[in-house]
């Protein structure tokens, strides 16, 4: 899709979400007509540009439109990739970090966060606040491991961390001064407290941040008044060994092997996120990769020095170098290697596929667990009920991306056919153990052959395990 055409922006101003689009629209230069949106009575514009999460931001160019924030972030970065200057890095290392933290922005920080944005009372939030400094410290390593000593995570520039983080630095001013916390504290957080105020003192995020104090205006509006509260604190001796640390795992990145083309991969055999690296690897004509299987009851000192953050697989180690996360890593292998493309060109057709990307693992996979964790028969018959209006979305997202043709990709594997095919033998092993067919065909007739074309791919069938390996583990674990 070309970078012209009207652009529209559904959003609400309060919204740390909105921020970053705003954000990005802004530092790429670009104009837009901003249109708010009231969250407890719906416009048919929103529900119509978002049927899937009914949520903002929702950012339209040329009448399609391009939801949840990251994603956005990313679409503004690629579709005007001449325009203003880059948000993503260009070495797909870089890029593969930078969508690692942010998504850890949304995952981890967050979730600890919003325990504390929601406490009402002095235990509530002493707690909450103890729970988050953990994170913060994590976000405090990230800083020093993206800047490289520069002002910023993007290094020089304000990149995709910087605003996953940025936008949500108005509501920390806000829910510390209600809550008498400090949450970003210079002698625990130095690195982090300065980028901040750098941040904060850029024109363009001026611009683009809600005004302190109607910000404050709407916390307490939603916020009963409490006495203050104060988290666990850290002195200055902890602040500068944690930023020595830091600098020193980071020197200890540069040096370890750049030069090494070693593609080494951290998994477990049966995990649908392992399978989703191999299959992308196999997609890719990746050959000749060391494997090293992993007990995640006994984690390696290989897989904790790998990935310290979340100490889990799948992890691909290139050149000496680590990337985490399923989706990162298929993004990266994608980027790094030649081969058949497995993200699209197009930039909105990439926005469209990160976007069903993300449902599966946060809307499809969390209605479906229940069912494969299920036991009874009343169970297993409520839970399985329950996943089918994903897969009805999934019928629908199909349909869509597909065209017509054989694959979520169209007519060859792309992104987000190994994000679901990373489950697939998953559902088919469920499905035959608890007498199921969550992809039936005379309900799901476009996903069920899907579902056979997928499997019947050379690449899919090398990288993935049996499906009757699969039924003999998942039935000795359903006996324990």
């Amino acid at each position: 899709m070309a970078a012209g055409g009207e652009l529209q922006l559904l959003g609400s101003w309060y919204s740390p979400y909105v921020i970053r689009a705003q954000l990005a629209l802004a530092l790429k230069g670009l104009s837009c007509e901003y249109i708010e949106q009231d969250l407890f009575d719906k416009s048919d514009l929103l529900l119509q540009h978002n049927p899937v999460h009914k949520k903002v931001p929702v950012l339209i160019h040329g009448g399609k439109p391009v939801c949840e924030s990251l994603v956005v972030v990313q679409y503004i970065d690629e579709a005007w990739a001449g325009t203003g200057p880059a948000l993503l890095p260009a070495d797909a290392h870089d890029r593969a970090t930078a969508r690692f933290w942010a998504a850890y922005v949304d995952d981890k920080l967050f979730q600890s966060w919003r325990a504390l944005f929601r406490s009402t009372t002095d235990e509530q939030r002493a707690e909450a606040f103890k729970n988050t400094v953990p994170q913060v410290e994590t976000m405090e390593r990230a800083f020093w491991e993206c800047s490289k000593g520069k002002d910023f995570f993007g290094g020089d520039a304000v990149g995709l961390v910087d605003i996953a983080l940025g936008s949500f630095l108005m509501w920390y001013k806000v829910v510390d001064e209600v809550a008498g916390a400090n949450l970003l504290d210079e002698a625990k957080f130095p690195g982090l407290a300065a980028w901040a105020e750098r941040f904060l003192a850029l024109d363009v995020v001026k611009e683009a941040m809600p005004e302190y104090g109607r910000l404050l205006e709407h916390y307490k509006g939603q916020q009963p008044q409490t006495q203050e509260a104060t988290g666990s604190v850290t002195g200055k001796a902890r602040a500068k060994s944690l930023v020595a640390e830091s600098k020193q795992q980071i020197k200890q990145g540069e040096m370890s092997g750049r030069g090494s083309e070693e593609v080494r991969l951290l998994g477990e055999w049966l995990s649908p996120y392992c399978i989703r690296v191999t299959q992308a690897l196999a997609v890719k004509g990746v050959a000749g990769y060391e494997y090293v299987e992993e007990d995640l009851e006994h984690k390696s000192e290989l897989l904790l020095r790998s990935n310290p953050v979340h100490g889990k697989v799948p992890v691909l180690i290139h050149r000496g170098v680590p990337v985490c996360e399923s989706l990162v890593i298929v993004q990266y292998v994608d980027e790094a290697w030649s081969g058949p493309a497995i993200l699209p060109s197009d930039p909105y057709e990439r926005a469209r596929a990160r976007f069903w990307a993300e449902y599966i693992d946060n809307k499809f996979f969390p209605s479906w667990e229940p069912f494969f964790k299920a036991k009874t028969a009343e169970e297993k018959a409520e839970t399985f009920k329950n996943a089918i209006p994903a897969v009805e979305t999934l019928e629908e997202a199909l349909n869509e991306c597909s065209k017509g043709k054989a694959f979520f990709g169209g007519d060859s594997i792309g992104y987000v056919d190994v994000a679901l095919g990373g489950y697939l033998a998953w559902i088919k092993a469920v499905d035959e153990v608890a007498g199921t067919n969550l992809l039936d065909e005379a309900k799901f007739p476009r996903l069920a052959a899907w579902a056979e074309h997928f499997a019947a791919a050379d690449a899919v069938r090398e990288a993935s395990p049996a499906v009757a390996d699969i039924v003999v583990f998942y039935k000795k674990m359903m006996a324990e």
